[in-house]
């Protein structure tokens, strides 16, 4: 009995055997289990720890989840909780190893991290227990001792986490002492090594994942203390895997979450749902998901369950239209009002609760009665659902305390934003198994953040930003990526634009383009009476705010569709990502001292917009501009640090040493995003015509881009049907591209592990190699490919002059081999010139100033601006003439800058794009063996 009592399965010290069993001693107090089984999660989580994980001590009991995760309790009643909470839901994990000692009480407790030592003759206070690391000082795996009394609120090293909301927030720090947000947590990592999280007196769940008795009072934590010790020292991307572990998994959500969403404050008809469909088809913009502000229901109040039939007088057909275009929807709830006579289903929903419809005028929004929520989700929601409506986006008038919340006190765990996620998100495997209605369809929300375990409930909704300025935009990559320091890396922001500047919003749409969730949306500032401001001398333009991309003037739509498109083709990495944190708890978006903890200007990004650059996903690195351009140049100026290793810019083809600081100039048209050296990255082929509903496709072509500075490099793309929680039955599928090469050859595989039902037979597959030259041979499997202009003829090769990339269309080929007549060689920022002159070109040919336009002098920067048109034809037709081409890049360069004068106007811009482009210049005299530089 003392052995099961105070030392349940730990395993003393050998030295320690006499000392423990002649002085281990208990209260002899039984601690009181009450544990459960989740229903209703995304797994059936156990609450229990595994009795071989605990150690009682007296008055204390601790629970060892992992080995650097510890729990620690304390109960004068010896009533210890073994309930699941709001954020830890899954404490029965393996057990690690792990060494227990008593010597006269004093108890002490080793993992192969840390070191654990409580006086079990005193009480839970300062000093008592305490914890020490194990590791080397130094090391990844050290933190900085901890004994009981030290919160991380107190801790300077804490790396934040997030809050509840952005609505009327200018940027503030993530410190929750200063910030004084809702459900601000603090983070789960810190510089010192160690985070601390308090659930005393939080409130805890049933076996009916419920957080209330039928009385309606909150299911309270029985312990006099509960602490969860996170110790991982600077191993932080293991402190996220504890979390998913002990607090559940992040889910896979569906794959058009991964696409680009659009929503507007309107009072949309179903003719102008389709009418915002086609805008986005006929212009060649990409779409996945349509939400509908609460203009969709009923205008007696904010509260609104109803379609409004003067917008929509038939929404089933409405939604069913969206369908057949690949799209999905949502709409917008505030429930703080709960529901009212004027509802089309208040009869059904007072049935439920035992009143009477016809002297009842409200059922009250309360959210400890089972009953009510139940029939809110089932009887007043689910119609609507079943008509079509894929998900749900929870807005926020219902408060801090709303439907008898608040009842944790300052804790303020129990509160409505998370248990409408929860209940939103667990309604298809709740019904499923209480209704037998089993649609085996994701649930998900758009919502804000409730605090620690709402990472089960994403997709977040950060609110209405006190204003629309570059502050705001500035701060939005600081807080999404500190948000993954509790699991909530998935954060949608509202992106919208002051009419009066399109550069803001092209900026915004960039930034959300490499975020987690890509969303258009605004507060109503779109219309209203900003829209009478001219009128009718502005008719046809916009005076509002811009919501819309193909509101913007020409060139900034341009750079809004490309931007867009470039997110859509990246579904298959983005999705992939998304199964990653279901695996790890490591979001999409990742600050760059998950990856590089020991190194200072990893921690250097700041809520003003410093170092704004993070980790999009394993291999792609992203710092969105958030500043304006410089007024002479017209050109952002950006400083970066690079991480040690080589980075492969985008937009220019330069490979970057790291370990060092750069300062570059940036156009509007760029953003600048970094490639790991020796990446492969796949994509979908977009084409205009097809640009509807793509994320929710399969993958019926994928296309591969390997990037230099490697000899070998691959990725493992994830698959599954996008929609159903099959995937937690092991129907998906890993798809890996990998490849070597070697100076004057390259081997690239795709190959394909698991299954599920609506895998493709067969797909065509296109790979593009970066930063190289013609290819004297192109196989295919056993097939030879012929040279295509434009790889118009598959399967085929061709060469696409203006990103300098072999372009293979092997078809239904899972192997492909390339052989060069040429080394590999250093094409370092060629792509960076070309793109700056076409850019020079068209600001020059705008002013009717381009050298060699009207007159029959040497054009040079037309010479320069065209050579991609000259290199994609000659690498199949003129290998000679191609290399030849090449080696004249810098000396016709140079000439063309000579030619376009700093002048006022265009001109002064035309100049800085072309002598900033001019920096990164490189030697070309090894561009082929024998050509010298001329």
């Amino acid at each position: 009995v003392e052995e099961l009592l105070c030392g349940r399965g730990a395993r003393p010290l050998a030295s320690s055997r006499v000392q423990r069993s002649a002085s281990m001693r208990c209260l002899g107090l039984v601690p009181v289990v009450l544990a459960s089984v989740t229903k209703y999660e995304l797994e059936a989580y156990s609450s229990a720890a595994d009795p071989k994980a605990i150690v009682h001590a007296d008055h204390a009991r601790f629970t060892v989840l992992t080995p650097s995760l510890i729990r620690m309790e304390s109960s004068a009643r010896g009533e210890f909780e073994d309930r699941p909470s709001l954020a830890f839901v899954n404490r029965n994990v393996s057990v690690p190893d792990f060494n227990v000692t008593n010597q006269s009480n004093v108890f002490t407790i080793e993992t192969s991290t840390l070191k654990l030592t409580f006086d079990a003759k005193l009480p839970f206070a300062k000093g008592n227990p305490s914890v020490v690391s194990r590791a080397k000082e130094g090391t990844t795996e050290y933190f900085q001792p901890w004994e009981f009394g030290m919160t991380s609120d107190q801790d300077g090293g804490n790396l934040m986490g997030t809050f509840r909301t952005l609505d009327g927030t200018p940027a503030v720090p993530l410190n929750c002492t200063q910030n004084q947000k809702d459900h601000c947590e603090w983070g789960l990592i810190s510089r010192t090594g160690w985070a601390l999280v308090n659930e005393t007196g939080g409130p805890v769940l049933d076996d009916d994942d419920w957080w209330a008795d039928e009385n309606g009072t909150m299911l309270r934590n029985k312990a006099d203390a509960d602490y969860y010790l996170f110790a991982h020292g600077l191993n932080y991307k293991q402190a996220l895997a504890d979390l998913v572990s002990v607090g559940g998994k992040i889910p896979v959500f569906p794959r058009y979450s991964s696409g680009v969403w659009y929503t507007r404050w309107f009072d949309f008809t179903s003719q102008d749902v389709r009418k915002s469909v086609e805008d986005y088809a006929t212009r060649g913009l990409p779409l996945d998901v349509l939400v509908l502000d609460m203009n969709w229901h009923r205008k007696n109040d904010w509260t609104g369950y109803s379609w409004d039939e003067h917008l929509f007088p038939f929404p089933e057909v409405m939604l069913a239209w969206l369908k057949s275009k690949g799209l999905h929807m949502a709409a917008n709830l505030h429930d703080a009002n709960g529901v009212n006579a004027w509802e089309d289903k208040f009869p059904e929903i007072c049935k439920a609760m035992g009143l009477d419809p016809n002297v009842t005028t409200t059922v009250n929004f309360t959210l400890t009665n089972k009953t009510y929520v139940n029939a809110l989700e089932d009887l007043v929601l689910q119609p609507v659902e079943k008509q079509g409506m894929d998900f749900w986006w929870i807005d926020w008038q219902q408060g801090e305390t709303g439907g008898n919340t608040g009842q944790d006190g300052p804790l303020n765990k129990m509160n409505p934003t998370i248990w409408t996620d929860k209940m939103r998100v667990t309604n298809p495997i709740r019904r499923c198994k209480q209704q037998r209605e089993c649609t085996n369809k994701r649930g998900v929300v758009l919502a804000r953040f409730g605090g620690l375990g709402n990472h089960r409930y994403q997709h977040g909704f950060s609110g209405d930003v006190k204003g629309v300025v570059w502050s705001s935009l500035a701060y939005q990559p600081y807080f999404t990526m500190t948000a993954g320091n509790v699991g909530f890396g998935f954060w949608s922001h509202d992106i919208v634009g002051p009419a009066d500047d399109e550069e803001l919003y092209l900026r915004w749409v960039q930034w959300a383009s490499w975020s987690p969730i890509m969303r258009s949306h605004d507060r109503g500032m779109s219309a209203g009476g900003c829209g009478n401001q001219d009128w009718p001398t502005t008719w046809g333009a916009d005076e509002c705010p811009i919501v819309q991309p193909h509101k913007a003037s020409m060139l900034y739509f341009e750079a809004l569709r490309s931007v867009l498109l470039t997110r859509s083709a990246l579904i298959p990495y983005i999705y992939t990502q998304t199964r990653v944190a279901h695996d790890t708890g490591v979001s999409i978006v990742r600050p760059m001292y998950f990856d590089h903890p020991m190194e200072d200007l990893a921690y250097a990004a700041d809520m003003d917009g410093n170092f704004a650059q993070y980790m999009f996903g394993e291999d792609i690195m992203v710092a969105p501009v958030v500043t304006p351009v410089a007024t002479d140049r017209q050109l952002a100026v950006q400083t970066l640090w690079m991480p040690p290793g080589q980075w492969f810019e985008l937009e220019t083809g330069s490979l970057i040493e790291g370990g060092q600081v750069v300062t570059h100039e940036v156009d509007r048209t760029e953003v600048p995003v970094f490639m790991k050296a020796g990446a492969v990255i796949p994509r979908i082929p977009m084409k205009m015509g097809n640009t509807l509903g793509r994320a929710a496709q399969q993958y019926e072509a994928l296309e591969w881009t390997i990037y230099p500075g490697s000899s070998t490099g691959s990725f493992r793309l994830y698959e599954d049907d996008g929609a159903s929680y099959g995937y937690l039955n092991h129907e998906f599928a890993w798809t890996t591209g990998n490849y070597t090469r070697t100076n004057t050859s390259l081997t690239f595989q795709v190959a394909t592990e698991g299954a599920y039902d609506a895998l493709p037979k067969s797909r065509q597959t296109v790979l593009r190699i970066a930063n190289v030259g013609p290819p004297e041979e192109v196989q295919a499997g056993a097939m030879k490919l012929n040279f295509s202009d434009w790889g118009s003829e598959a399967p085929s090769w061709s060469y696409d002059g203006v990103s300098l990339e072999l372009v293979v269309n092997a078809g239904n080929a899972t192997d492909i081999s390339v052989t060069f007549a040429h080394p590999n060689t250093d094409f370092n920022g060629v792509k960076g010139l070309f793109r700056r002159a076409t850019l020079a070109k068209r600001a020059m040919d705008e002013l009717r100033r381009t050298l060699g336009a009207q007159t029959p002098q040497p054009a040079y920067l037309s010479r320069v601006s065209s050579m991609a048109d000259f290199l994609s034809h000659a690498a199949g037709t003129n290998t000679t003439g191609f290399w030849a081409m090449l080696k004249e890049v810098p000396s016709l360069f140079d000439k063309a800058i000579a030619t376009v004068p700093a002048a006022p106007g265009r001109a002064a811009y035309a100049n800085a794009l072309l002598t900033s482009a001019n920096g990164v210049v490189p030697s070309l005299a090894a561009v082929a063996p024998g050509l010298a530089l001329v």
